[in-house]
């Protein structure tokens, strides 16, 4: 009975070091001005991809509905935006199962809206996450044009 329960746990066992993130943005250049006088479809838009690069499946557990967190930081460090704050997430826990070789893919909005004021001109980082695990991340330096 020990053995089936040693394995088990074993069997549950997440190795962070066997995922793989990646990060694209678009678009890739970002002005100041547009940023200062938004149109109403002016957006970041995020895509974070977590794969799972290890020989066996895994589970990915989640305390609410939300998935990943993306967080913008100025040249300084200071966080100027993070996405979650502008959305509720229902108190539902959920898991994701993941085979090897498999991918989740999540996309996020960022409206030019939500950064007018508090963004300067010159250098910033983007850095999305997976939520309960800020381990897999991954971070993009952004430039900000006048």
């Amino acid at each position: 009975m020990q053995g089936s329960k040693k394995r088990f746990e074993n069997a549950n066992e997440l190795n962070l070091d066997s995922y793989k993130t990646q990060l694209e943005i678009t678009p890739s250049e970002l002005n100041l001005k547009r940023i200062r006088d938004p149109q109403p479809s002016d957006q970041i838009t995020v895509k974070f991809t977590l794969k799972n690069e290890s020989e066996k499946g895994s589970t990915l557990y989640f305390a609410t509905a939300q998935r990943c967190e993306a967080v913008i930081r100025d040249a300084e460090g200071k966080i100027v935006y993070t996405w979650s704050e502008d959305y509720e997430f229902a108190a539902d826990p959920g898991y994701s199962y993941l085979n090897a070789g498999e991918r989740l893919n999540y996309q996020l909005t960022i409206p030019f809206q939500a950064l007018r004021g508090k963004i300067p001109a010159g250098q910033a980082l983007l850095t999305t996450s997976l939520i309960n695990y800020p381990q897999l991340k991954a971070e993009m330096p952004l430039e900000i044009r006048p």
